[in-house]
């Protein structure tokens, strides 16, 4: 039977004084930490003010050695060696013989590194967030409850030397014959063009950030079109372009590294696997998908960090799911980051789960914020939106596009937790009005409405929904409940934009039996306590705000309400001019001196000189629509027109020889058509939108054939 093994605890005492420290500056937090030869840990104590510490670490039977490191202190339970010297921990090796019981070490601490210690200190934050796109509109949801990963990505410096001489030859010749700039750009990599080589193999993971090229100030460490326009900037002339012609292999690589702005483009496009990453940092995404954590810059690395991010899930409770990888790493880095900067980054995994947006209200204590019809923000709409001045009783109620608003309008609302945690405020009520019609007649919004939260039953993650309303308190009906800050159980989640942003629904089809085909209505807001009374504002010291900005994923800046009109007593009103009306479009018959095209064939006959009259009618009641006409001979197009439908009739006339020779195709007849086949083909969209998208359904079309023969 094998004896077990024998250890024996040694007494490590260490002295590491901060040399030339005077006691009053700024410190780091340092400790002592013990690792076997084979890089086991053993143990770690911190050092007091004047550099001391004692702790124990057991060793095996036989004569060993230790490794022996004092560095930045780390709340790792158990360091990691390589982290460490990473870090600029400095090492001791040390001998432990059998009768040493208590070791005694020196190891003083030159100021050029226990002040990089604290130089090294890179706060690292940023958002994580699902990019939505709902009808043509992009929505960014929080992912919350996510875990970050932040890795180290190889410096310029470190990645040159290591390309082989092929691609070091190959980036020579890249330089010397700058790269074809492609128009237009090809999919998937906005701004950068096709690869001019093969691409490497399927991207792993849930593909690539939605806009990993797009170009931001803030963001100049991204690869973008700016940078690659930079790139063949540099490459026309300079000391670049010099050495990728003349210089030595050692030359050249070192004028690249010393380029490092230049030849980042290049890594991506061209050799996207070029590049190595160390995890160096963990951060978790609270409920509004903010992440936050300090990493220590490599010590020997003098660049700013080049940090590339990647990001998990625990789904149904034990499942990780890796719901942000984009590739390749070499495109997807954040360049020399500066430390402490936002950082943005953007999942369109399918399972990435999403949280309440929490953009931060700016509108002070107690607040109701009116804040969109659908996810169309009230500081774009005239009368409520203080940017665009006084309304007109043309424009009012119409948005800054001059647009009406038709089918189903889903207002939403967002309130301050106050009111329902602290002023016992607990209801809100949506109704309508037309507007020539007295108080009397509001009409109570009451389509259901609720509230998506997702939870853990056993190992399942279940989406749950929280009605929050129509029910009736009291003797008042049609309430909503206004959502409280956090669901029963887990986190609010929002599974469907539109749904879970909805705050009340009024069909401006159905109405009230009777359909607002053209007409301003008005939007009331009303508040109610936990019984079902009114609230009256003034004495609970509520406000009514509208939003100021224009982007509703960011902090929204508000405007008091009343400063602008819209309160009334203890209620908000804001007006709406709806429009429900279609379109009307038609193409009259094309003529030649008064005659029109066959009817039966569509052939239109022509002389020498001929012009043709080409008329159509793209109409709204309203004029609340946009128009597109254009004429196509076989694959070419020889005439085109748009714009508003003011008046409702056009008409133009083009010569024969226009039409017939326009355009032509490469390969046609030098002479032209003497006979050619046309359409006529016109687009007649309504302005009318619910907020989310167009109302498509009162668009009309008309296409007409016709055939130009010589007589």
């Amino acid at each position: 039977m094998a004896k077990p093994t024998q250890t024996r605890s040694v007494s490590l005492v260490l002295s590491a004084p901060l040399l030339e420290s005077q006691g009053s500056e700024r410190r780091p937090a340092t400790a002592a930490y013990a690792f076997s030869p084979g890089g086991r840990f053993l143990g770690q104590g911190a050092l007091d003010a004047k550099g001391q510490t004692a702790f124990e670490v057991n060793v095996g039977g036989a004569p060993t050695g230790l490794r022996v490191l004092v560095g930045p202190a780390t709340d790792d339970k158990l360091p990691n060696l390589e982290e460490l010297l990473r870090r600029g921990a400095q090492e001791r090796h040390l001998r432990v013989g059998l009768d040493e019981a208590r070791l005694k070490v020196e190891l003083p601490l030159h100021p050029d590194i226990w002040k990089s210690w604290l130089l090294g200190l890179c706060l690292v934050k940023g958002t994580l967030q699902k990019r939505i796109v709902r009808n043509g509109i992009t929505v960014d949801l929080p992912v919350c409850q996510a875990t970050v990963e932040i890795y180290e990505v190889d410096p310029i410096w470190i990645v040159i030397p290591k390309l082989p001489k092929d691609l070091i030859d190959r980036l020579r010749d890249v330089l010397v014959n700058p790269i074809p700039m492609p128009d237009p750009p090809p999919e998937g990599f906005p701004g950068l063009g096709p690869f001019p080589g093969p691409f490497p193999g399927p991207t792993p993971g849930p593909g690539p950030d939605p806009a990993p090229f797009a170009l931001n100030v803030a963001e100049t460490h991204r690869v973008d079109a700016t940078a690659i326009a930079a790139l063949h900037e540099a490459s026309g002339s300079g000391t670049l372009r010099f050495m990728a012609l003349s210089g030595s292999d050692q030359a050249f690589r070192q004028s690249l590294v010393d380029h490092a702005e230049l030849i980042r483009p290049i890594l991506c496009w061209l050799y996207p696997l070029w590049v190595t990453t160390r995890r160096i940092g963990t951060a978790y995404t609270d409920e509004c998908g903010h992440f936050r954590t300090y990493i220590f810059k490599g010590f020997a690395n003098p660049d700013q960090p080049d940090l590339y991010f990647k990001a998990t899930q625990r789904l149904f409770g034990f499942f990780n799911v890796t719901i942000y990888e984009p590739m390749p790493i070499a495109c997807n880095t954040w360049w020399d980051y500066v430390c402490g900067t936002e950082v943005s980054l953007y999942t369109s995994h399918p399972l990435a789960m999403t949280c309440s947006p929490c953009p931060p209200v700016i509108a002070g204590d107690n607040w109701v914020l009116f804040m969109a019809i659908g996810n169309f923000p009230l500081s774009r709409i005239h009368g409520t939106g203080q940017a665009l001045g006084a309304a007109t009783s043309t424009n009012l109620g119409l948005t800054d596009g001059e647009a009406p608003w038709g089918g189903l309008l889903r207002p939403r609302l967002e309130f301050d937790n106050s009111l329902r945690d602290s002023l016992g405020v607990k209801y809100y009520r949506l109704s309508w009005k037309r507007d020539a019609e007295p108080d009397v007649a509001y009409k109570h919004l009451n389509g259901s409405i609720s509230r998506h939260y997702a939870h853990m039953i056993g190992s399942d993650l279940v989406l749950d929904a929280y009605p929050l309303g129509p029910v009736t308190v009291g003797s008042e009906g049609n309430l909503f409940e206004i959502p409280p800050s956090i669901p029963p159980l887990g986190q609010w989640s929002i599974p469907d934009a539109v749904e879970d942003t909805t705050s009340g629904k009024f069909n401006t089809v159905t109405a009230d039996g009777t359909p607002v085909m053209d007409g301003k209505v008005q939007v009331r807001v009303e508040l109610f306590d936990a019984g079902g009374a009114p609230v009256n504002i003034g004495a609970k010291g509520i406000r009514y705000f509208v939003p100021t900005s224009t982007d509703l994923s960011g902090t929204i800046h508000t405007v008091d309400a009343s400063t602008l009109g819209l309160v009334a007593g203890n209620t908000m009103i804001i007006t709406l001019h709806v429009n429900n009306e279609a379109c009307g479009a038609n193409i009259s018959p094309p003529a030649i001196g008064g005659v029109v095209a066959d009817p039966c064939c569509g052939v239109l006959k022509y002389g020498h000189g001929d012009s043709v009259t080409l008329a159509w009618q793209a109409s709204h009641p309203h004029d609340f629509a946009t128009y597109s006409f254009g004429i196509v001979r076989g694959v070419s197009s020889v005439y085109s027109s748009g714009g508003g439908v003011s008046g409702g009739f056009f008409s133009v006339n083009r010569t024969v020889d226009h039409l017939l020779n326009d355009n032509l195709p490469t390969g046609c007849a030098i002479d032209g058509c003497p006979v050619a086949g046309f359409s006529e083909n016109l687009y007649v969209a309504a302005m009318a939108t619910d907020g989310w998208s167009r109302q498509s359904q009162y668009d009309r079309s008309f296409v007409r054939a016709f055939v130009l023969a010589h007589k």
